[in-house]
């Protein structure tokens, strides 16, 4: 948890789960990000968009934390990341749900197990976890696949299954990373829909895609991001959402 009395735990304190100040990152030699400036609070959502190879994957990698800002500040849970320790960056992380444009699965396990990884890494048993996990399997509306394995479920399945397992630790942030790549305009939108639910329990999430019409699936901050560099917010309300049922 963030130390008591600090600037950062303050931000937390308030609700702002993320915020960048003057942030560049990049690879190497090469800068991919320039001067940014973003904030994302519990309970929003915000869609980081944009054409192909505009950051929005590299964005994604320095809020999960797989990247360190070269410059600038970028305060994430409550810590100052660029500062923070390895034990405390490795804390921060174990908050953050994290779905990946391509998910990475064990194939011959069942969804169910799939799911349950992250709290078998945790410790805990299977009598722990069963009916956390099938609460989850519920929410993304997989109880008919559960049981499958993963080779056997469609695009559209697994990417529910990697929602459901990005959020078996009961992150504080959620990220997804183009999660609606490849799957049909209605699929898609109700993906999204899923992730922005997290909304309603407190959590910040933030969607990564070149979609920019997922900005009526739900009320969201929506951010634009083109050769490096991110917008100023715009704030959308959602459409008729029973039209993506």
């Amino acid at each position: 948890m963030p130390r008591p009395n600090t600037p950062e735990s303050d931000l937390f304190e308030r609700g702002v789960l993320v915020r960048l100040s003057g942030v560049d990152a990049g690879y190497g030699a090469a800068t991919v990000l320039v001067g940014l400036e973003f904030e994302s609070r519990a309970g929003e959502v915000a869609l980081v968009t944009g054409p192909a190879a505009a950051g929005k994957t590299t964005f994604m990698h320095l809020l999960r934390l797989a990247l360190e800002p070269r410059s600038g500040r970028a305060v994430i849970l409550g810590q100052d990341v660029g500062r923070a320790r390895s034990r405390t960056r490795a804390n921060v992380k174990r908050r953050i749900g994290y779905v990946a444009e391509n998910p990475v699965f064990i194939e011959q396990w069942t969804a169910f197990d799939n799911i349950a990884m992250p709290l078998r890494m945790l410790g805990k048993k299977p009598r722990e976890y069963a009916d956390d996990v099938r609460e989850l399997v519920d929410f993304v509306g997989l109880n008919d696949a559960a049981d499958l394995t993963i080779e056997k479920l469609s695009g559209a399945e697994r990417r529910r299954a990697a929602i459901a397992r990005a959020l078996a630790a009961k992150p504080t942030l959620l990220l997804a990373d183009d999660p609606t790549a490849g799957m049909s305009p209605a699929d898609g939108r109700r993906i999204v829909r899923l992730l922005s639910e997290m909304r309603r329990v407190g959590a910040g999430v933030v969607i990564a895609s070149q979609d920019d019409t997922l900005s009526d699936v739900a009320p969201m901050w929506v951010w634009r991001v083109d050769r490096g560099r991110l917008s100023a917010p715009e704030q959308t309300e959602a459409a008729d959402a029973e039209a993506y049922e």
